[in-house]
């Protein structure tokens, strides 16, 4: 093994640095014909520094300085208001490796003398060998918590690199092997069981990956039983991400073969909603269930315990459009917040509504009892509004009065999963109302914060009970963050 390798093995390595090879590689294009892909000379593919993928291709101009004259050379224009159809690009290497990248665009073009430079946006791009099927599949994480889970290795790997470097040039010959000095990497890892598999949780810190990230890596071996598909993947870094207490950035993953050899990678950009990517990074991680030194066990004793209960109720009540709400509320200005957190929670009662509670149509008596007590109300509606255009209107008001309000509905789902809602919640649930129009209301930002917290801790405990979860949640809403029976409301 060398260093080349070994660093493959512990964070997301591009295995080319241009991926045109003379003779070998060849490129096509959809949708980007002002791209003369017959004519690049060179495909870099990297990272900027806010982690975005990169793609910088190079033209190379004869010595007079003239373009080499392509079909594709052609500039498109394009109507105002037009659907741009997103581009691909394709590289095959070798005949057997192809690597795809889509969606993507250019975003600028600068010429000189010597060459043509075209830097392209890219959303996705994925490598792979088609001749080969990886037993290890390792994903890229940016935004990892310096606690928690980072302190939890419950085992632990070792990396060596050593080897002998000598070889023939020409004539000449190196008798004389030179021993490269070893290296190692040593590290701790968690081990996670997940249904009928197994993963593995390992922290490189800032050692890999971006300096203001505290990064990790997923591992999954074919061997723990087999490597989950894309939805359970992403379910586990919901679960994680949940649990950690902090917007986990997916960035894609690395394949490997029985060897440890690199077959295949994803690359993505992280996904930050539109905010600095840096300062979402800064933000303290703020998990449900405390992970402090003394109860360090308790902790990722929970995380092992609700991952299946997690896992059943994921999919029918939408846990990802919930998870991924409150991590964008969490950078919005407070209380702005607000209506983002309530929306989450509304979306989350209806699926649970649609899904596991018996009365799906929210109703507040039998219908056929209802019907036969409005019929009478109904038939004088209709015969006082007949000579007006509102008679059908007034009639399917009068129809809708069985059905709860939204507050009645959220009433009914707290109390049907348990929740016991307190005074300062029911205040933060009310607070969301102003914002949503349009109107900050109170200008005092530490009771707007509060109100934030608490919402965030509502909605925290709501999915902790749906995963049948019964011991102690940390209360943001309150200062000092102190640990609270599941049963107890925040903010009090």
């Amino acid at each position: 093994m060398n260093k080349h390798k070994l660093d493959a093995l512990l964070w997301e390595h591009i295995p080319f640095e241009d991926l045109v090879f003379q003779g070998v590689t060849k490129l096509t294009q959809e949708n980007m014909d002002d791209l003369p892909i017959d004519d690049i000379d060179e495909f870099h593919l990297s990272r900027d520094e806010g982690y975005n993928i990169q793609i910088i291709c190079v033209r190379k101009l004869n010595k007079v300085g003239k373009k080499t004259l392509s079909r594709h050379n052609v500039k498109k224009d394009y109507i105002a208001g037009e659907t741009v159809a997103p581009g691909k690009i394709e590289v095959n290497l070798f005949g057997s490796y192809c690597i795809e990248l889509s969606p993507c665009y250019i975003n600028e073009s600068s010429g000189s003398l010597e060459k043509v430079e075209y830097k392209l946006g890219c959303y996705h791009v994925e490598g792979k060998n088609v001749e080969k099927t990886p037993t290890v599949l390792k994903e890229w994480v940016l935004n990892g918590s310096r606690t928690g889970m980072s302190f939890c290795g419950n085992s632990e790997f070792k990396y060596t690199v050593d080897g002998t470097v000598s070889g023939e040039y020409g004539d000449m010959s190196f008798p004389i092997s030179e021993t490269q000095n070893e290296q190692e990497y040593m590290g701790y890892f968690t081990h996670i069981n997940f249904k009928d598999t197994a993963f593995d949780i390992h922290y490189v810190g800032s050692n890999y990956g971006p300096k203001w990230s505290d990064s990790f890596s997923i591992s999954y071996f074919e061997k723990y039983g087999r490597i989950p598909n894309d939805e359970e993947r992403a379910l586990i870094r919901d679960y994680l991400s949940f649990f950690m207490g902090k917007h986990l950035m997916y960035i894609g993953n690395s394949s490997y073969d029985d060897m440890g050899n690199q077959i295949g990678f994803v690359m993505e950009n992280p996904r930050t909603f539109g905010f600095d990517i840096e300062s979402i990074c800064r933000n303290a991680a703020t998990p449900p269930v405390s992970c402090e030194f003394d109860s360090i066990q308790y902790y990722i004793d929970t995380v092992q315990k609700y991952i299946v209960p997690f896992g059943e109720m994921y999919f029918k009540l939408d846990f990802s459009s919930l998870i991924t709400s409150y991590w964008y509320a969490s950078n919005i200005a407070k209380p702005m917040d607000l209506p983002i957190l309530a929306g989450a929670l509304e979306h989350l009662k209806r699926q649970w509504y649609k899904e596991v509670e018996l009365n799906p149509e929210t109703v507040l008596m039998d219908k056929k009892e209802f019907s036969k007590l409005i019929g009478p109300v109904k038939e004088l509606v209709v015969k006082q509004f007949s000579e007006t255009e509102y008679s059908e209107r007034m009639k399917r008001m009068i129809e809708s009065l069985n059905r709860m309000s939204v507050n009645e509905q959220l009433t009914h789902f707290f109390d049907r999963i348990g929740i016991v809602v307190g005074r300062v919640e029911n205040d933060a649930l009310k607070a969301r109302n102003l914002p949503a129009h349009g109107n900050v209301g109170d200008a005092d930002f530490e009771k707007q914060y509060k109100q934030s917290k608490v919402y965030e801790c509502i909605l925290c405990r709501v999915l902790l009970k749906l995963i049948g979860y019964d011991g102690e949640y940390v209360d943001y809403g309150m200062l000092g963050h102190p640990c609270k029976s599941i049963n107890i409301p925040s903010g009090e």
